[in-house]
């Protein structure tokens, strides 16, 4: 599971005029134009070591983070892309000002803020470069769809963050095969999926959604398992897998909530086949070897 948190920042835009101002902003979208809610960056989860490394796990901050990532990497060849395809980390904030008013009881009730915000899912629209006439997706799962999450409430001024599945593991599975066709030894081949975001939710009685954030995704096929620069694992290059007794350590353990993305991953198998092929790959590799002892 998880960790959110939720910062209240300053306020960027003050709406403090009349209650015909909120109604006026309920079932609120622009094309591009601001409408109070905003997909502010893509958190980056990394120290910057090049190694994957979080401080803190798969955890997203709920404040903004020092970088930002402004594209994607995904490796198709990476086995855990069928449970967690591409997740998008944004930062999203409620640009709106504090709008107090009457609750539903009326002048018997207490007043409540009128501008809170509830985030409750993620549209998503993909669009590829790079393939020729053959690639299309999968029957049933479409390029344009709503990712659902946690619902998160966001007052006035405050800013949360969200894990969004923008590239789904049924997205991903037409991404490999057309990728499969066109490997050969020694070559990368890669396609550009571009995801078109907008966050969503509610605010008064009404609908509102963010402008559209465009992210793009470098789709690959194992070129986060190759260059490696550590000794300890620069004989491991795709589509090479060490066995994870072999390891003694790995320097190279990935996004810390989806080792299919961004950032250099080492995979190990823990046994092979009759034709030695590696089996039950597990990525990051968890090493299972001991270091010999230098007399």
């Amino acid at each position: 599971m998880t960790k959110r948190e939720t910062k209240t920042v300053g306020r960027l835009v003050a709406l403090a005029g009349p209650v015909s101002v909120f109604l006026s902003l309920a079932a609120c979208r622009v094309d591009d134009g601001p409408t109070g809610l905003s997909i502010v960056q893509d958190q980056d989860l990394t120290t910057g070591t090049g190694t994957g490394t979080s401080n803190n796990g798969c955890v997203i901050p709920g404040a903004a983070t020092t970088n930002r990532r402004t594209n994607g990497v995904l490796d198709v060849t990476v086995p855990e892309v069928v449970d967690n395809g591409y997740l998008f980390y944004p930062l999203v904030e409620n640009f709106l000002g504090p709008l107090t008013g009457l609750s539903a009881e009326g002048t018997t009730g207490p007043s409540e803020e009128k501008n809170n915000i509830t985030v409750e899912s993620f549209h998503v629209n993909l669009s590829v470069a790079g393939a020729d006439g053959s690639f299309t997706w999968a029957d049933g799962c479409s390029a344009e769809f709503d990712s659902p999450v946690p619902t998160g409430l966001l007052a006035p001024g405050a800013t949360l963050s969200e894990i969004v599945s923008i590239i789904r593991p049924c997205n991903a599975v037409p991404l490999f095969n057309y990728l499969d066709g066109q490997y050969t030894q020694g070559g990368m081949p890669m396609l550009e999926v571009t995801a078109t975001v907008r966050a969503k939710g509610h605010l008064g009685g009404g609908d509102i959604e963010s402008p559209p954030y465009k992210f793009p995704v470098d789709v690959c096929y194992g070129c986060l398992q190759a260059g490696y620069s550590d000794p300890a694992a620069a004989g491991f290059q795709f589509p090479n897998v060490p066995r994870c007794s072999d390891l003694t350590s790995n320097p190279y353990v990935g996004d810390p909530c989806n080792p299919a993305q961004d950032e250099l991953v080492l995979c190990c198998a823990t046994g092979s086949d009759a034709q030695g092929q590696a089996i039950a790959i597990q990525c990051p590799g968890v090493p299972t070897g001991t270091a010999t002892a230098t007399q």
